[in-house]
C-alpha cells in the first residue's frame, strides 16, 4: 500500500513575511515547494499540496497572490490562497438574491463582485446614504458617486428592502460610524446574521510588538450591544480559529488531492493558527518568527512542534514524512 502525501498549510504574516519584508530563508523553503518534486521510498515525483491560510483579506485572492509574488519573487496563484473570507465564499452564494451590507477596510466592491454578489451596499454607502452620524460631514460629491455605484447595480427594486446579513471581510477602520451602523440594523432585526472572518487579537508586521487586530472590534460590538441594548447578537465566527475555516479548507485539499495524510498547519499565532490545528487533529507548528516568541511551548495553545522559523518547520516535516527533494 503506498504512502499517503501530506499537505502543508502556512499562516502567511510572521512566517513568509513581515510587513512587506520577506522574513529570511522563507523564499527559499516557497520555492521548493511550488516547484519541486519528493520522494518517500516508494513513490517518486510527489508534489506536495501547499496552500496558506491567512486572516488577512481587504483584497481578492489573485490580488493577495500577486502582492506575494511580488514581495518574495514566487509564483503563487489564487488558488493557494485562503483569505478570511474564502471559506464564506458558499454562504454568500447563498444571498446572491437578498440584500446585504458588506464592512470593513480594502476593496469591498471587488471582493462582491468576485464573489458574485449582486446585491449589497459598503459599510460607507450605507452609512452616507441612510444612517449618518453626527460626529461625521458627508461630502456631497461622495454621496452622489455611491448613488451612481449603487444605480450601477440595479438595485432600485431593494432599496426599501431590510439588510438580510452583514459581512464584515476585513477589519473595520471607522469604528465609530460601523458600530453605529450595524447596532441600528441589529435593533431592527435581533437575530441578524454577523459574519466575521478573522478572530484574531495580535498579529505581527514589522513593529516590535504585537499589533491589535480585528478581534478586538468584535469584541468591542458584542460588548456595546450587549451593554447598551441588552441584546446577544447573532455573530457566526469564520477565520482562524474558527473550525468552520479549517473544516473548509480540509475538505478543499482531500476534493483536490488523492491519498492525502496528515494536513501540517505552520503558523506563529498560538491562540490563532495553532488553535484551529489542534482542534481540527492537524499536526501544528508552532514558529517564533512571528507573534510566538517563547522558549518552550506556549502553555494555552501547545504546538505539536516548536521551531525557529518557516525553514524549520520545513525540514520537520521532511524528516517526519520521510521525504526528500528530488534533484
Amino acid at each position: 500500500m503506498n504512502k499517503l502525501i501530506p499537505a502543508i498549510v502556512s499562516d502567511i504574516d510572521g512566517v513568509l513575511i513581515r510587513g512587506k519584508s520577506t522574513i529570511p530563508n522563507s523564499d527559499i523553503v516557497v520555492q521548493e515547494l511550488l516547484n519541486c518534486y519528493y520522494s518517500n521510498g516508494e513513490m517518486h515525483n510527489i508534489r506536495i499540496p501547499f496552500y496558506l491560510l491567512t486572516n488577512g483579506g481587504g483584497c481578492t485572492e489573485l490580488e493577495k497572490a500577486n502582492s506575494l509574488n511580488r514581495i518574495m519573487g514566487s509564483n503563487f496563484n489564487r488558488h493557494h490562497i485562503f483569505l478570511n473570507y474564502t471559506p464564506l465564499r458558499p454562504i454568500m452564494n447563498e444571498y446572491q438574491n437578498k440584500l446585504i451590507l458588506l464592512c470593513g477596510a480594502g476593496h469591498l466592491t471587488e471582493i462582491a463582485k468576485d464573489c458574485d454578489l449582486r446585491y449589497f451596499y459598503t459599510i460607507d454607502e450605507y452609512s452616507a446614504l441612510f444612517d449618518q452620524v453626527e460626529f461625521k460631514q458627508y461630502d456631497d460629491g461622495v454621496i452622489q458617486q455611491y448613488e451612481a455605484d449603487i444605480k450601477q447595480r440595479n438595485m432600485e427594486q431593494l432599496k426599501n428592502q431590510q439588510i438580510e446579513a452583514v459581512f464584515i471581510v476585513f477589519d473595520p477602520i471607522k469604528w465609530e460610524e460601523s458600530i453605529q451602523t450595524i447596532c441600528k440594523l441589529v435593533k431592527e432585526k435581533k437575530d441578524l446574521p454577523i459574519y466575521v472572518v478573522n478572530n484574531d487579537v495580535t498579529y505581527a508586521d514589522n513593529f516590535k510588538l504585537p499589533r491589535l487586530a480585528f478581534g478586538t472590534f468584535t469584541n468591542a460590538l458584542i460588548s456595546i450591544l450587549k451593554k447598551e441594548y441588552n441584546i446577544n447578537p447573532n455573530i457566526i465566527y469564520y477565520g482562524k480559529p474558527s473550525l468552520n475555516t479549517y473544516k473548509y479548507v480540509q475538505e478543499y485539499i482531500h476534493e483536490k488531492h488523492d491519498n492525502i495524510g496528515n494536513i501540517y498547519m505552520i503558523g506563529d499565532n498560538p491562540a490563532s493558527d495553532i488553535r484551529g490545528a489542534n482542534q481540527i487533529g492537524w499536526p501544528s507548528v508552532l514558529v517564533r518568527s512571528g507573534v510566538f516568541r517563547g522558549r518552550e511551548n506556549d502553555p494555552q495553545d501547545p504546538g505539536k512542534y516548536v521551531v525557529t522559523d518557516l525553514m524549520d518547520a520545513y525540514n520537520k516535516i521532511l524528516q517526519l514524512e520521510g521525504l526528500k527533494v528530488v534533484q
